[in-house]
């Protein structure tokens, strides 16, 4: 992490262990050929890619305390979705789920995907926000960015399409979960069909 830990200087880190009852636990077993990926607004970066957002503003001579906009951005606390999520497992609304974090869209929805099984998403569903356009348009590539940002989308989950209309009165207005994909049968994990729309 450039720019983060510089000589003579330290991190503290802390961590949390949680427990859960055996019968809520989600495992891969539950994802099913037809059910649906549903993307779950972020609320912006997620504490991921700040190491390339500091590149480009330095390559850039970007005068970050005079830009309104990016202070407002590189400063937006992460979006944590652990009070819908928990209500959704409650009612057995979701099959699986996964955070959307380094590695982005296909590195962490693959981990929850059986073998034998695929998770097809249509990129041009997507919904990125004002600062990965920003991001875009600032020169990183398509690939960069799927692997480093999270693109607009913090959370996924992965549903019977029966159980989509009872999704969403779990989330408030900017945070509505919206279809992106489905499940399929592939030998992939995952297929990326389509490119997200910048403009």
């Amino acid at each position: 992490m450039p720019g983060t830990y510089e000589k003579n200087k330290f991190d503290i880190a802390g961590f949390a262990v949680g427990l859960v009852e055996q019968k809520k636990i989600l495992n891969k077993n539950k994802v099913k050929e037809n059910d649906l990926i549903l993307a779950i607004p972020s609320s912006g970066l997620h504490s991921n890619g700040y190491s390339l957002v500091r590149n480009i503003i330095k390559r850039k001579n970007i005068p970050i305390y005079k830009n309104i906009f990016l202070k407002k951005e590189l400063l937006k606390p992460t979006k944590i979705y652990v009070k819908e999520i928990l209500s959704l497992i409650n009612k057995k609304l979701i099959n699986s789920c996964a955070n959307i974090t380094g590695g982005g869209l296909p590195d962490n929805i693959k981990r929850v995907i059986p073998s034998n099984l695929c998770a097809e998403i249509d990129l041009k569903k997507i919904k990125p926000l004002k600062i990965f356009k920003w991001l875009k348009k600032n020169g990183v590539r398509d690939l960069e960015m799927l692997k480093t940002f999270n693109c607009g989308v913090g959370f996924c989950l992965i549903i019977n399409p029966r159980n989509l209309k009872k999704i969403n009165k779990h989330f408030s207005k900017d945070y509505k979960p919206y279809v992106i994909g489905k499940i399929s049968k592939n030998l992939k994990k995952i297929k990326l069909n389509g490119k997200i729309d910048w403009s």
